[in-house]
């Protein structure tokens, strides 16, 4: 399971919170361009696919809701991006010699076996790291991350100190970072987008 919009978090993005938005941009883009090579063919191309899915997630800020999944969203967003480029492209006939590869490409994104199997290795991966933690760590890391609580609420919840909230939060993210390391930007997420 990848992060979620926590309250804080969406509160920001609503209000336009530049530095949010930039912060997610910086951590997220590097991996999307990657993602986007994959399926076209020109890497400029890629990048501002890449660039017109944040511009949409900007535009659309006021639409998102608690617990939508950014990185999600961001992918599926490149990915339709991707398809309608090449759409473009199939109908242009532009690039000839690379039309059965734009076609695969084509038919690969189409596919949602790839990103459901992606979201299944990730989903697991987050559940190993939650069976990994003490019984409190598991707790605070779930009512922050799954319910968008801040740390004061949780404090406040399960009767600690907010410090002690931060420090089982600390080893919470710190045992989700090591068991999805492969998948780094997510991880970056998770630690950076802390109420």
């Amino acid at each position: 399971m990848q992060k979620s919009v926590d309250k804080d978090t969406l509160e920001l993005l609503q209000k336009g919170d530049e530095d949010m938005y930039r912060n997610i941009f910086n951590q997220l883009q590097p991996a999307l361009v990657i993602y986007a090579k994959e399926y076209v063919p020109d890497a400029d191309m890629a990048s501002n696919l890449v660039q017109e899915a944040f511009l949409k997630l900007w535009e659309k800020r006021q639409n998102i809701k608690l617990g939508t999944f950014l990185n999600a969203y961001l992918y599926k967003s490149v990915r339709n991006l991707c398809l309608n480029y090449l759409r473009h492209l199939k109908v242009q006939d532009k690039y000839v010699g690379n039309v059965q590869q734009i076609q695969l490409n084509y038919e690969a994104l189409k596919d949602k076996s790839a990103e459901r199997l992606l979201e299944g290795e990730i989903m697991e991966r987050i559940q190993q790291a939650v069976e990994k933690m003490t019984p409190q760590c598991r707790r605070v890391f779930e009512l922050s991350r799954f319910e968008g609580k801040s740390y004061k609420e949780i404090a406040r919840e399960i009767g600690i100190a907010e410090k002690t909230v931060e420090n089982q939060m600390g080893k919470a993210l710190k045992v989700a970072r090591a068991e999805l390391k492969e998948f780094l930007p997510i991880t970056i997420l998770l630690y950076n987008m802390m109420p």
